[in-house]
């Protein structure tokens, strides 16, 4: 019986990464066939604090070709205002990253004008960031749903207990200007889609630290502003 209990917790494993709903996104419970329940792991991994980013204030809008909040060795160009992030021919998600972030309450926006998407693909706010593999996620689809996730080496964890993706009645089925903020306050944050709160999100710390943006693969998407204040 031990070594079938060992191949089916394998099997899972390995099933965890993939989704019909969106490329590369963890949906379900990541405890099936252990001993550790999802939250157990959320409570022991997933809420340790950030490194503090190197600065706290940023409004960028794009209107420089030299503007480069996400450093200089991002292929994707400035033009016409925005930053062109062209990730539709893939399908593994980007991560921006910015040295810019949260240091304690303050408020995080990202401006997006999708060009070309699939239903399914996500564009978000990541907060709280240790590399590109280690974030949360805030972010949103063409399906009029929302994801709150955190990405914890690789794997998708769910937050609060909600499912991956939420149904919003207040987001319109296909999004093409997409305004995310995050207003965060202590172990809360608001989440909301152009201007509409959609969810309060609660961590067991505060999400404070590195920020930047997600672009789900088979995304074509100007970014217009990313803006970080604290408050």
């Amino acid at each position: 019986m031990r070594k079938i209990y060992i191949i089916v917790t394998s099997v899972l494993a390995m099933a965890c990464g993939s989704t019909q709903q969106t490329s590369g996104f963890f949906v379900g419970s990541s405890s099936v066939g252990t001993q550790v329940s999802a939250e157990e792991l959320h409570t022991v991994s997933v809420d340790e604090v950030a490194p503090m980013p190197d600065d706290t204030l940023m409004n960028c809008t794009f209107q420089s070709v030299l503007d480069r909040p996400f450093g200089t060795e991002i292929s994707y160009t400035v033009y016409n205002g925005a930053l062109h992030i062209d990730n539709h021919y893939f399908s593994e998600p980007v991560v921006l990253l910015s040295t810019s972030g949260l240091v304690k309450d303050g408020l995080v926006q990202a401006v997006f004008n999708v060009t070309d998407a699939m239903p399914h693909s996500v564009i978000g706010i990541v907060l709280r960031a240790d590399g590109e593999n280690n974030f949360l996620l805030l972010g949103v689809n063409g399906r009029s749903q929302y994801t709150i996730q955190r990405c914890l080496n690789g794997l998708w964890i769910p937050v609060m207990g909600l499912d991956a993706f939420e149904t919003s009645r207040l987001l319109p089925y296909r999004l093409t200007e997409v305004e995310l903020t995050a207003e965060i306050h202590g172990n809360y944050t608001d989440f909301s889609v152009n201007g509409q709160l959609v969810q309060v999100v609660r961590t067991a710390v505060p999400p404070t630290g590195q920020i930047g943006v997600f672009v789900d693969g088979k995304v074509n998407t100007d970014l217009d502003r990313i803006t970080v204040i604290p408050l």
